[in-house]
């Protein structure tokens, strides 16, 4: 599932995927990074928002994969992930994946990375995108990408978590309530 933003030119952007998911859920999440210079991009860096927990980026064969933290002990958090030393040659792009597990709670995870190019030059995607949708030149900064953290995720098929679980609980009261007749039925019978 990509980010759609409405009202800007047809330019790629670095965006994190999915745009969905479900609160407290554990969620592999990949970057999507085009190269839109003449020039191949050198780095990424990705600012992890508050609130996701266990980030564990994976391995990135030609690249160097650093990580800032914060907090000590069973209260330490990933604050930042960088990849370096490799390459996305010009008019390519490139994936780069991480999991993490959602917030517990809802909320929106606002995406801030900075693309560093061969020239040294930094493009910074860290905008709101509602500021955005005017904006013509994405040369220097443009458009973060938000994750909504949601309760009640609609899976494939249309079902919810919530009705998933109706359904389950619906099965397990039938299942007891059958049982329940036919023991009721052969202690009748055994009186």
């Amino acid at each position: 599932m990509s980010i759609a933003f409405t009202g800007l030119p047809a330019h790629a952007h670095v965006v994190v995927r999915p745009a969905e998911i479900g609160a407290a859920a554990f969620q592999t999440f990949t970057i999507g990074v085009p190269v839109e210079r003449d020039l191949p991009t050198m780095s990424i860096r990705l600012l992890i928002p508050e609130g996701l927990r266990h980030v564990t980026p994976n391995v990135k064969p030609g690249w160097t994969i650093s990580t800032k933290k914060e907090g000590a002990g069973e209260d330490t958090r990933v604050t930042e992930v960088a990849w370096t030393g490799g390459t996305i040659p010009a008019g390519q792009r490139d994936d780069f994946l991480f999991s993490a597990q959602a917030p517990a709670e809802e909320t929106s995870l606002q995406w801030k990375a900075y693309q560093t190019y061969g020239d040294g030059s930094v493009v910074a995607w860290d905008l709101d995108p509602a500021t955005t949708k005017d904006q013509k030149d994405f040369s220097t900064n443009g458009p973060s990408s938000i994750t909504r953290v949601l309760n009640d995720v609609q899976e494939a098929g249309g079902e919810t978590g919530k009705d998933r679980m109706a359904r389950i609980l619906g099965g397990i009261a039938l299942v007891v309530s059958v049982l329940t007749f036919l023991t009721a039925g052969r202690r009748r019978q055994q009186t």
